[in-house]
Order: C-alpha cells, then sequence, then structure tokens
C-alpha cells in the first residue's frame, strides 16, 4: 500500500476486513458488527479500491482471502483490536488495581486529614498505596504534570484548569505552655490583645511573600507582634512552646491534637477571618476514574 492510499484509509474499513475474514461471509460479518450486508459488500469494495487487491474471493467454504490479505489478517487484527482497546473507557477496580496515588500533603493535611483518606483506602483497596508528599510553590505545576494527582490546600483554590472541592472551613487559635505567665487568663478566655502582643510569639513560614492572616489582621489595627521563632512545620513549633515563653497561633484541628500535649488551648483576642481547606486537583485528571475514585475517599 503505497502512501497516498494509506491516507485514504477508513479504519472502518479494516473492521469489516478483520469480521469477514473471521467468519468467511458477508452475511456473518454483517451479523457480527450489526450492519447491513450491503454495508458489509460496500465497505468491502471500498478496501478492495484502496488495497488493489480482491481480497477475498468466494470459494467452496465461504470467501477465501487472497494470499495478500491472507498476510494481512494478523496485522489488521492486531490493529483492529488495539484500536478498540484505545477507544474503550478506562476503568478502575479499587479491589484488585495496584496502583499508586500521589498526595500533595503539608504536616498540617498529615495530621488532620490524610489519616481518613488512608483509612478509607486501606478498607476498599487492599492493593492500592498512597504516597504522601510534602508540597511547596510547585504544587500546581505537579499537579499538571502527574507528579501529584491530588493537593491539599488552606488558601482560597486556584482557578481553572485546576478544580477543587471545599472540605472545611478552617479558623485560627492560640497554643501556650501550662507554664506560662499568660496560660491562667487564656485558659479563662480573659486574655487581651495587650497580653497577646506583650510576649513573643513563633510562627509557621511557607515562604509566601504576602502576611500572614495574623500579621494582616495586627497590621488593620496598626499593631504588630514579635516574632522569636520561625519554623518550615507546624509539628516542631509546637514541640517548641513546652518550658518557653511564646505563643502560637495555629489552625483549630490541629491545635485540638496539640492540646493533647498539654498545651494550654485559647480563643484569639483579635479577629482573624476563617479561611476554606480544599482538595485540588488539576482538570486533566477530571474524568479519570482512578483518579475520581481517589477524591470520593477524601473526607
Amino acid at each position: 500500500m503505497n502512501a497516498i492510499h494509506s491516507n485514504r484509509l477508513d479504519l472502518n474499513l479494516l473492521e469489516v476486513f478483520e469480521a469477514v475474514a473471521a467468519t468467511g461471509s458477508t452475511t456473518l460479518a454483517a451479523d457480527r458488527l450489526a450492519i447491513s450486508q450491503s454495508a458489509v459488500s460496500h465497505a468491502l469494495n471500498r478496501l478492495r479500491d484502496v488495497i488493489g487487491d480482491p481480497l477475498f474471493v468466494r470459494g467452496r467454504g465461504g470467501l477465501a482471502p487472497t494470499p495478500h490479505a491472507a498476510s494481512m489478517i494478523p496485522r489488521v487484527r492486531e490493529l483492529v483490536h488495539n484500536a478498540r482497546a484505545v477507544m474503550t473507557p478506562s476503568r478502575f477496580d479499587p479491589n484488585s488495581s495496584p496502583r499508586r496515588f500521589k498526595v500533595g500533603a503539608s504536616d498540617y493535611a498529615a495530621v488532620t486529614t490524610v489519616p481518613d483518606l488512608l483509612r478509607r483506602v486501606r478498607a476498599l483497596a487492599p492493593d492500592v498505596s498512597v504516597e504522601a508528599l510534602p508540597i511547596s510553590g510547585g504544587v500546581l505545576n505537579d499537579l499538571e504534570t502527574g507528579e501529584l494527582d491530588i493537593a491539599f490546600i488552606g488558601a482560597e483554590p486556584p482557578s481553572a484548569p485546576y478544580l477543587s472541592r471545599e472540605l472545611f472551613r478552617e479558623r485560627f487559635v492560640g497554643l501556650i505552655c501550662p507554664r506560662h505567665p499568660l496560660a491562667l487568663k487564656a485558659g479563662q478566655g480573659a486574655l487581651s490583645l495587650d497580653d497577646f502582643l506583650a510576649y513573643p510569639h513563633a510562627m509557621v513560614t511557607f515562604r509566601d511573600p504576602r502576611l500572614s492572616p495574623i500579621d494582616a489582621a495586627l497590621a488593620d489595627m496598626g499593631r504588630h507582634r514579635r516574632v522569636a521563632l520561625v519554623t518550615p512545620n507546624f509539628a516542631s513549633i509546637v514541640t517548641s512552646l513546652a518550658g518557653t515563653d511564646l505563643l502560637m497561633s495555629m489552625p483549630s484541628r490541629l491545635a485540638n491534637i496539640a492540646a493533647s500535649q498539654e498545651l494550654v488551648r485559647f480563643e484569639l483576642p483579635l479577629a482573624v477571618p476563617d479561611y476554606p481547606y480544599s482538595v485540588i486537583w488539576h482538570r486533566r485528571t477530571d474524568a479519570d476514574p482512578a483518579c475520581a475514585w481517589l477524591r470520593t475517599q477524601v473526607g
């Protein structure tokens, strides 16, 4: 077949060829393809014109392939099979899939959100694994390139081509060592703004050039706090509170866990807006059955 003729080839013609080769009959091929016998004959004539060969001739047992058609049969069968595989919608069976999902998660997500996700996945998909990866400033690019399947973020979600689902609203509360001079007032809900600003603070930074919600709220009031400790994650900063005069502001769900370590939780003496906590993904994986299943497991 020359290049000019190959450009004229219709894959449907090859499907008819494969059916006629398998059945030896245009009638049986028509039944197999759920089309009329005349449609099979018409397609076969078109293919003969493209190939330049009779392809099938009538014999004692039905239609017999010519030598050229016989040489085509295994290649056409493979081509048709592969084309059907390409056109068949992908499926995901959590009971048998060994899929490995990559989830972007901060230490906040690793403590508050990922454990529930893992419990659901383990209960429904015994061979599926989840890899929780730290998120960075490149999280959106990682979602686009497939380095991440989903990610958790505590901010306004990005716009298209990214999609999101809000999981809950989060707010900031305070934590303090029980031996801190302000611990009693904090525990009684009597901490004033002046009290709050009288001692040094510990804070988490994500290398975001914007002010943190706490500092932004203070700036609106013409106030500021003194930061004595900056760390990249919440876990290390919670440990640092014990036995110090530091105060810390952190998301409430994480504070609930940290408070069990004999730290005192208190309401902040200033108004800080709550914020959405969401799962996000790229539009390219929106229709992927495996990724769609994973997203349904996110609480």
